[in-house]
């Protein structure tokens, strides 16, 4: 049995009380949190006999970060020398037609897939991530792709929600692939209800016909899986559906009978603030808000009549940055712009965006999110390095305005060290970096792209 026990930290719990413990403990067997609360209260010598001992002096433990949206192998597009705006006017579909379709999304190789993914893995890990949201693109890398992305994700030693990005946009033979690739993964690994899980993913109402997206939905209810789906990040989601459908995108799903609890949707920042609140709250849809992918596009999106409604709202990276700590910071600062109110979203309600929030859209708020007795043991140590004292009255306010990737010191995944001292326990980092920059290489070759 694989036991351990942390000491002497500062524990931020995020449970339902928002309890934080000076001089905490938690005990930990296989993986799963079993006690925790005070050194004074539990009596250490009776649990520190042949266990792993994690003396946490001087740090902060915290449930590990949820990131709702990613395309993980995006690593290997990460810092492209090649802005793909050329001397377009830039609009975001035109974008995604003219670049990031034909020179990414259909050129990216299973191998590409599978050393991004994992780049990228061990980078969210860094950033104390350590459940991660995956939505794959490779539109001409299946069938199979998906082995590959699982591949990534059982070395990381993350736990993952992976999906492929089913589309309607090539053909309907590559669309039924799509779909079916998500199948296959889903009864692969589900039944095992492990750290790696799976869900049906869909790109967008303007690129998916109606009969894929009422087949996704019949799917997920036939497995049991829930769905996952960008949805308007830009203005043209909006557009499309009305010129096609005569209502905006909510509405469509609506009607269609797409939306449901195990629906999480990223992004939403172009919505209909007055209407569509109240059909998320109604069908308990979940909000993957993607801050810092957004503000780097120029998007705007605007989270608070969401929140209050009620609709459960998480973080997600969207591949463009490993740093929850950085998205955190960006949520805030954009909604407190917007609104000109310095008060909205408060440190602990950011920082629990991206731990229990998390979890709720997962539906897996019973396993992960907080630190509680019988959760699963996914658990941070952050660096104190402050120039003054952080104790219970400071450390949310600490962690969300100050903390830096370079803070995480220890992280542990169903109940496994991955990260310890801030070097990764048994992966070799460096090699897959440099695997990485190779298929890198490959894919910009292809494009005509400047190479070092």
């Amino acid at each position: 049995m694989n036991k351990k026990l942390i000491i002497n930290g500062l524990i931020v719990t995020k449970d339902e009380h928002n309890s934080i413990i000076r001089n905490g403990v938690i005990y930990i067997e296989d993986d799963e949190i079993k006690l925790i609360g005070t050194k004074d209260s539990i009596d250490i010598e009776r649990y520190s006999s042949g266990v792993e001992v994690i003396d946490a002096s001087g740090k902060i433990v915290s449930p590990g970060f949820i990131s709702l949206h990613s395309h993980l192998y995006s690593a290997v597009v990460r810092s492209i020398p090649f802005s793909g705006f050329d001397d377009s006017d830039f609009s975001f579909i035109s974008w995604m037609e003219r670049f990031w379709y034909p020179m990414l999304e259909d050129r990216v190789t299973q191998n590409q897939m599978y050393i991004g993914s994992l780049a990228n893995m061990l980078g969210n890990i860094r950033s104390g991530i350590t459940t991660t949201t995956d939505t794959a693109e490779g539109s001409y890398a299946i069938p199979g792709a998906m082995d590959f992305v699982y591949r990534a994700a059982v070395e990381s030693g993350m736990r993952c929600v992976l999906s492929f990005e089913t589309t309607g946009r090539i053909s309907k033979e590559n669309q039924d692939l799509g779909l079916q690739e998500n199948i296959n993964l889903i009864k692969k690994i589900n039944p095992e209800n492990g750290r790696i899980r799976a869900r049906i993913g869909i790109h967008t109402t303007f690129s998916c016909p109606t009969e894929l997206l009422v087949e996704a939905r019949q799917q997920a209810d036939n497995l049991g899986c829930g769905i996952m789906m960008h949805m308007a990040d830009d203005r043209w989601h909006n557009f499309d559906a009305m010129r096609k459908y005569g209502k905006r995108p909510t509405r469509y799903l609506e009607d269609i009978g797409f939306l449901g609890p195990d629906v999480l949707l990223f992004h939403c920042a172009y919505m209909d603030l007055l209407n569509d609140p109240v059909i998320f709250k109604a069908h308990d849809v979940k909000i993957a808000h993607n801050a810092e992918s957004n503000a780097i596009f120029g998007f705007w999106p605007d989270m608070i009549p969401f929140i209050k409604e009620g609709v459960c709202v998480g973080l997600g990276t969207d591949g463009q940055t490993h740093s929850m700590f950085e998205i955190m910071r960006t949520a805030q600062m954009l909604h407190r712009l917007k609104y000109e109110n310095l008060e909205l979203f408060p440190d602990s309600d950011v920082l629990g965006m991206a731990t229990r929030k998390g979890s709720e859209a997962l539906l897996m708020e019973r396993e992960i999110g907080s630190l509680e007795v019988g959760k699963k043991a996914d658990i941070i140590l952050l660096k104190d390095r402050s120039a003054v004292p952080i104790f219970e009255e400071n450390v949310e306010n600490y962690i969300v305005s100050t903390c830096e990737r370079s803070d995480v010191d220890t992280v542990i995944i169903d109940g496994n060290t991955v990260l310890k001292d801030g070097e990764f326990v048994s992966i070799d980092e460096m090699a897959v970096y440099a695997e990485s920059k190779k298929e890198a290489i490959e894919l910009w070759d292809k494009n005509g792209w400047p190479l070092p």
